[in-house]
């Protein structure tokens, strides 16, 4: 097992979903030592405490599993500990699993569904709880040792003896030392997970979040080669509109258009690899998902749709408005992954396909279409989509000694659609 496999298994166990059972299971062995793994039943509770932590390191995500799988622990163990007598279900370290898991499921659910600051929240509140079940545990075993009768450590009754409990001097340094503990430790929490979540918005800024997320998970992104759709689209006489309009008004057209363009890419499920000046260069299909070339081509359209919004949006500012901005796709085997030196790196695709998408893109100045797709987009696209191409036949691309069969849109609103 690698180590980004053992890496969430071990966060589940001290820091979510097994810490109660741990810190039960510490108590039991130095109480019993190597008696402990004679016992059935806390034997079976090491083992589904292992289960359990893997299966939430690997659907925990997932909130109906987050909830079924937090209460692997305590079910096995109180089915394994029920042959003892129906007094153990009572028994105030049984319920104590319960209330854990209970605790620990909704608090994770809450944590990875909610906002920023409620995940920041719930992770200290489940720093709070482990220490506070930390000390109930001790409690537990404190009065375990001067009691030895299972009647009596019941929920309903082992808390008669906290009076006698906190007349200890000792018990009290343990109480008000585990509560600043979970203090330090929940500030600092809070804290760090803070930090987390700014670099992590930053970061997303910079990358693709699809990329972002792969690389913070997996640490690097291997290069493979993988079939993909790219698009490329700039604005017409872009070069122009630059020596006519100052730099900050260029700039915050850009930022407009692009995020135009930043809505549709992440509605068709595409990756945007990079901006380049006034282009844009997106990658359709790194998911293996639903066929790349129509979510290419059907992001193109709807860009091409969103044309008069888009100069209105400008004109309302009193931003420069373009001529309008072509599309260029191609299909093509790549090679993709993390290409760069030691120190910087940049996830990207390389290969003849990048090449040829731009080329067509450029081609649309030439043969009068907004769009223009090579004929392996064509071949892949669904029937609805080919009825809005006509054949352009062979056009010359730079760079390339023969002329490559491409297709033009005729109609950039899709049938069925006004």
């Amino acid at each position: 097992m690698n180590k980004g496999r053992v890496r969430p298994i071990l966060e589940e166990l001290l820091l979510y979903s097994g810490q109660f059972g741990l810190f039960y299971i510490l108590m039991q062995l130095i109480i019993e030592k190597a008696a402990f793994f004679t016992n059935a039943g806390h034997l079976g509770l090491l083992i589904s405490l292992g289960i359990q932590a893997t299966l939430l390191s690997l659907y925990g995500n997932r909130r109906p599993l987050r909830l079924l799988f937090s209460f692997i622990v305590p079910v096995v163990y109180s089915a394994l500990e029920l042959s003892e007598g129906r007094i153990f279900l009572l028994n105030a370290a049984h319920i104590g699993f319960w209330i854990y898991a209970i605790l620990s499921a909704l608090f994770m659910i809450a944590r990875g569904s909610g906002t920023e600051r409620l995940s920041r929240v719930t992770e200290t509140l489940l720093v709070v709880i482990n220490i506070l079940l930390f000390l109930f545990l001790y409690f537990y075993f404190d009065t375990w040792k001067d009691i030895k009768n299972n009647e009596f450590l019941t929920i309903l009754v082992i808390f008669r003896y906290l009076p006698t409990f906190l007349l200890d001097p000792t018990h009290w340094y343990i109480i008000i030392g585990g509560g600043l503990l979970a203090v330090t430790i929940s500030l600092g929490r809070f804290e760090v997970a803070k930090l987390k979540d700014r670099i992590y918005a930053l970061f997303g800024k910079y990358v693709d979040q699809n990329v972002r997320d792969k690389i913070v998970n997996e640490g690097q992104i291997v290069a493979k080669k993988q079939n993909l759709c790219i698009l490329f689209s700039d604005i017409v006489d872009f070069t122009q509109l630059c020596e006519t309009y100052d730099a900050s008004s260029i700039a915050r057209m850009l930022s407009i258009y692009f995020e135009y363009w930043n809505s549709k890419v992440k509605k068709h499920n595409g990756t945007i690899d990079k901006y380049i000046g006034d282009a844009i260069m997106v990658i359709f299909g790194l998911d293996n998902g639903k066929n790349a070339c129509d979510l290419a081509v059907m992001c193109a359209i709807e860009m091409q749709n969103e044309q008069n919004n888009f100069f209105e949006e400008l004109r309302a500012r009193g931003l420069p408005v373009p001529k309008g901005y072509g599309v260029g796709c191609h299909f093509g085997e790549l090679i993709v992954g993390d290409i760069g030196s030691e120190d910087r790196k940049n996830f990207t695709v390389i290969g003849d396909t990048v090449n040829i998408a731009s080329r067509l893109e450029s081609a649309t100045r030439k043969v009068n279409s907004k769009i223009v797709i090579s004929n392996k987009v064509y071949i892949a696209l669904d029937t609805e989509l080919k009825q809005l191409f006509g054949s352009i036949g062979q056009i010359e691309l730079k760079g390339r000694s023969e002329p490559l069969p491409a297709w033009g849109i005729m109609d950039v609103t899709p049938a069925g659609e006004s």
